[in-house]
């Protein structure tokens, strides 16, 4: 799948979706620059906004495997 090369590629690992569409990935650092840069690919990708948040908020519960 796209998202979890693209996620590689940024250094973000361990990629989930929620229920809602919305990926959630870990990082290591602080990675806000990635996670923007990967919801810019994803979003170019498939053509609609593709929500990326890290594993570490509340709201990152749940996800599931992509």
């Amino acid at each position: 799948m796209a998202i979890r090369q693209f996620a590689a590629d940024l250094g973000l690992t361990n990629p989930r979706i929620r229920d809602d569409g919305t990926v959630v990935v870990h990082s290591t650092s602080l990675a806000i620059v990635q996670v923007f840069r990967l919801s810019d690919l994803a979003t170019d990708e498939f053509g609609v906004y593709v929500l990326v948040i890290t594993d570490d908020v509340p709201g990152a519960v749940g996800a599931q495997d992509l």
